[in-house]
C-alpha cells in the first residue's frame, strides 16, 4: 500500500509540473514586443502593430549608429505566399539594406504563411487581405518619428511584390520606389487556369497553381485585371527576376515593365544560370549578390 501511495503521488508531482512546463515551452522571448539582437552592422527589435484588431508580427532593422533623433530612408519588405518575414531576412534584403543606411520593417502578413506569428488562419488570407494589411503596416512605419515620410520605400518577394504594387497604386504619392522580386503577376492567370468558372467555387477551400487555399483567395482575386491594376503607381520601380522562374515566367515582368511601369524610369534585372528559379536568393548564392547589390544601389539612388 505505501508503494502505491508513493506512486500516486509522484504521478501527482508529475502532473502538477505540467502546466508550467507547457507554458515554459509556448514561451517565446524572442517575439515579445521589443525584443533585440545585435546583428553584423545593425540592430533588430521586435515591433508589432495592428490591422484592425489582428496582431501583426513585425521587425525594425536598425543601421549602425542609429539615431532615433534623426529621420532615415525606410524600405517595408513584405515576403511570398506561404512564408514569413524570416524568408527576406534569409535572402539578406534587410541586411543589405541597413548597411546603406536605410531602416527596414519586415512583417508576416497575417494568414500569409503557416509559419506566420501574426494573426489569422492561412485558410482565410488572400490579396486583397494582404493589401489591407501592408495598408495598417505603412501606416505604422510613417507614424515613427525617425522614418523620412519623402523617402518612404517598398519591396516585395513573390506575391509579396504583387500585393506592394497593388498597394502603391493606391497610395502613389506615399511610396518613393519599389523593388519587386519575381513578383506574382502571373497569379490571376494561374487562378483562371485552375478555376474556370468562378461560380464552382461551393467549397470553403479550392485548389490552385499554389496548393490548396481557401475559398476566399480566389474570389477576392479572379477578377483582378492586373497591369491594369499596378499601372496606377506612376513612380519607378525595379524588377528582378530568375530566367529560370518556372512558379513565375519572367515574361510576366517583361509585359509589367513594358505596359504598366512604361511611363517611369522603370528597370527589369534578369538573373541567369540554371540556379535562377523563383525564390534564388532565399536559397542559393549564385545571383543573390547581383541582385541585391542591384536592388538596394535602386533605392539608394532614389533617396531625395
Amino acid at each position: 500500500m505505501k508503494k502505491l501511495f508513493v506512486l500516486i503521488l509522484a504521478l501527482a508531482l508529475c502532473m502538477s509540473c505540467l502546466p508550467m512546463a507547457f507554458a515554459e515551452e509556448a514561451a517565446d522571448p524572442t517575439v515579445e514586443e521589443g525584443y533585440t539582437e545585435a546583428g553584423d552592422g545593425f540592430t533588430s527589435v521586435v515591433s508589432w502593430c495592428k490591422n484592425g484588431e489582428l496582431n501583426i508580427y513585425g521587425k525594425f532593422y536598425y543601421p549602425e549608429g542609429f539615431d532615433a533623433s534623426g529621420t532615415y530612408p525606410t524600405v517595408i519588405m513584405s515576403h511570398g505566399l506561404g512564408s514569413a518575414a524570416q524568408m527576406v531576412e534569409r535572402a539578406k534584403w534587410p541586411q543589405a539594406a541597413v548597411a546603406e543606411g536605410f531602416v527596414v520593417y519586415a512583417f508576416d502578413f497575417c494568414g500569409g504563411g503557416r509559419n506566420s506569428k501574426s494573426d489569422r488562419d492561412f485558410m482565410d488570407m488572400s490579396v486583397l487581405t494582404e493589401v489591407s494589411d501592408l495598408n495598417a503596416v505603412m501606416d505604422f512605419v510613417k507614424s515613427q518619428p525617425y522614418v523620412d515620410q519623402e523617402n518612404l520605400f517598398l519591396l516585395g518577394q513573390s506575391q509579396g511584390g504583387f500585393v506592394s504594387a497593388l498597394t502603391a497604386a493606391q497610395r502613389a504619392e506615399e511610396v518613393k520606389a519599389m523593388v519587386l522580386v519575381y513578383p506574382a503577376f502571373c497569379l490571376v492567370d494561374d487562378l483562371h487556369e485552375y478555376i474556370p468558372d468562378l461560380s464552382e467555387v461551393t467549397g470553403d477551400t479550392v485548389e490552385t497553381a499554389m496548393g490548396q487555399l481557401g475559398a476566399i483567395y480566389a474570389r477576392d482575386a479572379y477578377d483582378i485585371n492586373v497591369m491594369e491594376e499596378i499601372a496606377g503607381y506612376t513612380g519607378d520601380v525595379m524588377i528582378i527576376h530568375g530566367l529560370g522562374d518556372k512558379t513565375v515566367p519572367y515574361t510576366y515582368s517583361m509585359e509589367a515593365i513594358s505596359t504598366a511601369y512604361s511611363e517611369a524610369a522603370s528597370e527589369l534585372v534578369l538573373i541567369t544560370g540554371k540556379k535562377s528559379v523563383h525564390g534564388f536568393e532565399m536559397i542559393y548564392d549564385q545571383g543573390r549578390e547581383y541582385a541585391l547589390s542591384a536592388g538596394v544601389d535602386f533605392l539608394s539612388t532614389h533617396v531625395g
